[in-house]
């Protein structure tokens, strides 16, 4: 494994989680479509300057229609993760997120026509019951809010896979451009649409973090939400970065991002790691892990902007 890149690796994910944290500090306060429109601000210009020192948006071979298609994939996938975050622990959403590679393996086959083998499907089959540990329906812990990540983790893989199949021929940089922009469009649109039912009750904290209305926010407020762009932009750097030195190689070092959760959890929310649910979120790891590495190469389970198109983008 090529150290430099196991090296950034784990800084960018390391840099990522707290952009986690950030939006579920401010999830009781604000819309999840002003975070994201904050962030398209943000990130948006410090990402045109990425691509036109990678060569313009000219070199890039996809049509808008594509792009679009892929950003608007991704605007839902980062959605349902963010208000994921609003209502579960940060670590539960984090681990249910990580389903992603599961989703990557079972759609290869009708999206790219890489036919997962039979030990991968036993890996998806297994991860599935890692997350049955973490949710345990039935048991008096389930909540809605925890099919979010895995919705999350669905549209991503879907996303991810679909990049393949745009090409070679379109720059990371010019994706993660055009998907910003995305972002935000679809945060106004979300705003438009959920005005007339926008309140600010409580209740249930994922549903609220869609439904509230925009909030003029506090001078430290809007400087943390705006942080995210630059988090956006420095972490991606990093992880795009690394998968072109290490290549796929280095891809179950992104379940480094799980320590991150149950760090942060702790300290900032007070969560205390449950036995079984990290019980669940090692059989996904494991499985997930196998899934990316047995076989064929795999695009790898994380996410975020600006990204090779082999690998996550957020």
């Amino acid at each position: 494994m090529h150290a430099r890149a196991a090296v950034e690796l784990s800084v960018g994910i390391a840099i990522f989680s707290i952009q986690d944290v950030i939006l579920k500090w401010l999830s009781g306060t604000y819309p999840v479509h002003e975070a994201l429109a904050i962030r398209s601000l943000v990130a948006t210009p410090i990402l045109y300057v990425v691509v036109r020192r990678a060569g313009g948006l000219r070199r890039s071979d996809a049509s808008w229609r594509a792009l679009a298609g892929r950003g608007a994939l991704l605007l839902v996938s980062y959605g349902a993760y963010y208000m994921a975050l609003a209502g579960l622990p940060l670590a539960s959403a984090i681990s249910l997120w990580f389903t992603a590679p599961l989703f990557l393996t079972a759609l290869s086959g009708p999206i790219t026509g890489e036919r997962p083998t039979r030990h991968q499907w036993g890996a998806v089959a297994v991860g599935f019951c890692g997350v049955l540990l973490i949710v345990r329906p039935g048991g008096g812990l389930f909540h809605w809010s925890a099919t979010l990540p895995v919705v999350a983790a669905l549209g991503y893989a879907a996303a991810q896979l679909f990049a393949r199949r745009i090409g070679e021929g379109t720059p990371a940089v010019a994706m993660a451009f055009h998907q910003n922009l995305l972002y935000g469009l679809g945060a106004a649109m979300i705003a438009l649409a959920v005005h007339p039912f926008a309140h600010d009750g409580a209740g249930d904290r994922s549903l609220h973090f869609l439904l509230r209305g925009w909030v003029t926010p506090s001078g430290r407020d809007l400087l943390l939400l705006a942080l995210c762009g630059p988090i956006a932009a420095a972490g991606s750097t990093l992880l795009s970065n690394a998968y072109r030195v290490g290549g796929s190689a280095i891809a179950p070092i992104e379940y480094t991002a799980m320590l991150s959760g149950i760090v942060w959890g702790y300290v900032v929310f007070g969560d205390r790691p449950n036995t079984v649910a990290l019980g669940g979120a090692a059989v996904i790891i494991a499985s997930g892990t196998y899934a990316l590495t047995r076989g064929r190469s795999h695009v790898p389970p994380r996410r975020r902007p600006d990204q090779a198109p082999a690998t996550p983008q957020g």
